[in-house]
């Protein structure tokens, strides 16, 4: 499945935000064992990347998502237009999601974040709390990156 909408529209409508999360994640959750609990937890995850992008991505553009599957994991591709700026942001919250002892750090950032981390904070709870892992595509010479977010599978993950 896929959407493409304008970052205009997106960030105008940024109200609307988790009802395009829920949408986004009943339709991917349809064929699933149990579809509402599926949902449940996609739209959080959904729901963290789209604040994440409100916050950092170019004035113009259009913002894709395209959800793809990966045996029983769904793997979730986010391509967004970006200034210089955006894209230090991006590279540095992959950085620090990839790190050896996440969990430890983002309990400590939790209580006292770094200058600028608090806006990344969603997206590591991503990782350090479900464990989803996160990467990084840059085309060169292009104002667009592509993250890439590899989602947990839902019936493994026990109470939540």
């Amino acid at each position: 499945m896929a959407a493409r909408f304008t970052v205009g529209g997106f960030a105008r409508e940024w109200g609307h935000c988790h009802l395009l999360a829920n949408y986004l994640a009943r339709y991917v959750s349809a064929n699933e064992g149990d579809p509402e609990r599926h949902a449940t937890l996609l739209s959080t995850f959904i729901n963290e990347l789209l604040e994440v992008i409100f916050r950092n991505h170019a004035v113009e553009g259009q913002i894709e998502l395209i959800f793809r599957r990966r045996g029983r994991h769904v793997i979730l591709q986010i391509t967004l237009p970006v200034t210089e700026q955006n894209r230090v942001f991006y590279r540095m919250a992959v950085q620090i999601v990839n790190q050896p002892d996440l969990k430890s750090w983002y309990r400590a950032r939790l209580e006292d974040p770094a200058d600028g981390e608090d806006t990344m904070l969603g997206l590591l709870e991503l990782a350090a709390v479900y464990a989803c892992s996160l990467t990084i595509s840059e085309p060169p010479g292009q104002d667009r990156l592509s993250l890439f977010l590899e989602l947990p599978e839902v019936d493994d993950m026990g109470e939540v």
